[in-house]
């Protein structure tokens, strides 16, 4: 059973976005996420991975609290990044996660089986702050990680304010999305970067209307002056997200 545990469909969460930091004070409130990478095996694919999610869906109506899951697939890509289908698992407190993770860990059994049978996967716990967007979870759309990495004497809360000052910008230029931070811990080891910054948007035209405002409507020079002196970030991994499971609140 402890073998099938890593299988949790914890999802693909971009955080949840219901609480954002309080960068005025320096205080950032976290949430749990999940982050799954994952490949196929031998003789399995997508019809047998969607089978697993309807029967997840299922359960976790019953069983979980608090808890939204993506199924992700890479679009546009490093080819260091090599996986079939990856999830992100969020939750909207630490004792939805503990509360639902148990449930997952000893009750799910032929549900958490599925999975274990159709992909093998890398799993990690992340902190996730919200710096800017919709409120609820997010539903189907694109998505993107990009690594980053703090400059000398510079705080993750100062990387947060700064990216929440983007998103305002962006905002306000008629191209917004959501974002966060995901900050690594279980399972990274020796992590090479201090945080991703996530990104989201419900559909390729608006992430295309973002791109337009960022690279040709002056949005870049604007951010790398916010960023200056603070964080810098690679270019990004972009990803077709699925909603599988939201939150009754959010339905």
């Amino acid at each position: 059973m402890k073998n099938v545990i890593y299988m949790t469909l914890g999802a693909v969460a971009f955080a949840t976005l219901t609480i954002a930091p309080t960068h005025a004070d320096n205080h950032m409130t976290a949430q749990p996420v999940e982050l799954y990478a994952c490949t196929f095996r031998d003789g399995k694919g997508m019809q047998d991975l969607e089978k697993a999610n309807a029967n997840f869906k299922k359960w976790a109506a019953s069983n979980t609290s608090g808890h939204s899951a993506w199924m992700i697939t890479p679009q546009f890509r490093s080819m260091d990044t090599e996986f079939h289908v990856g999830w992100i698992g969020a939750y909207q407190s630490a004792a939805d996660f503990g509360s639902s993770t148990d449930k997952w860990v000893n009750a799910s059994g032929s549900v958490s089986k599925a999975y274990y049978d159709a992909v093998d996967c890398s799993h990690a716990m992340m902190s996730s702050y919200a710096t800017g967007g919709q409120e609820g979870a997010p539903g189907d759309g694109v998505v993107w990680f990009s690594r980053c990495s703090l400059e000398d004497d510079a705080s993750v809360a100062d990387a947060a304010a700064g990216h929440a000052r983007v998103a305002d910008m962006m905002e306000d230029m008629g191209a917004g999305g959501s974002s966060w931070i995901f900050v690594p811990g279980l399972g990274f080891g020796d992590a090479e970067f201090d945080y991703y910054h996530v990104a989201a948007w419900p559909s390729y035209p608006a992430f295309a209307k973002a791109w337009e405002a960022y690279v040709n409507g002056g949005g870049m020079a604007k951010a790398m002056e916010l960023h200056e002196g603070v964080s810098s970030c690679k270019s990004p991994n972009m990803y077709d997200a699925q909603l599988i499971l939201a939150p009754p609140a959010a339905e």
